[in-house]
């Protein structure tokens, strides 16, 4: 039981860190590209890997900017 908590809780802590992270790239790509990109299709097909994969870069981009911002924040605070 303890192992299905926590298997429920890891999976919950993914989702979240995703969600936040995705929602600041995907807000700073739509800056960057003028809105052009990230282009959200329906799932079909042999398409979804890549997709998959386009939400994973754009999450990354998320948590680099945040990093980033952070260490800015820091520098300029003190």
């Amino acid at each position: 039981m303890e192992t299905f908590f926590g298997l429920v809780l890891g999976l919950l802590r993914h989702l979240a860190f995703n969600a936040v992270f995705y929602a600041i790239g995907c807000g700073l790509l739509k800056l960057v590209t003028l809105g052009r990109y990230p282009r959200l299709t329906p799932l079909r097909g042999g398409h979804w890997r890549h997709q998959v994969q386009d939400v994973d870069l754009v999450t990354l981009l998320g948590l680099l900017a945040t990093v980033a911002l952070l260490i800015l924040m820091a520098h300029w605070l003190g």
